[in-house]
């Protein structure tokens, strides 16, 4: 579950994260493959960050993902910020 901004309780959407990456590393020539993989690694890190609840705070699969992309290729990094993060 996820907590959004406005305190709602959200499912965690696995589809919408990697379609976020997926448009994030469209400038890369297998940008599917790569969207795929980073996907697995980021909902592997944000299963180990996940409270006694069961939640995360959307701005912390946010800076998550980032982490992630920045580690992978920074252009995606900051394509994603531009899009997601505030």
């Amino acid at each position: 579950m996820v907590h959004s901004s406005s305190g709602k309780l959200t499912p965690f959407n696995r589809d919408q994260l990697l379609i976020s990456i997926y448009e994030s590393c469209k400038h890369r020539q297998d940008a599917l493959n790569d969207a795929l993989a980073l996907t697995q690694t980021i909902v592997g890190d944000i299963i180990k960050s996940l409270g006694a609840t069961g939640a995360i705070e959307k701005d912390t699969v946010g800076a998550i993902t980032h982490a992630v992309l920045e580690r992978f290729d920074p252009v995606a990094a900051t394509v994603y910020a531009a899009y997601h993060l505030k």
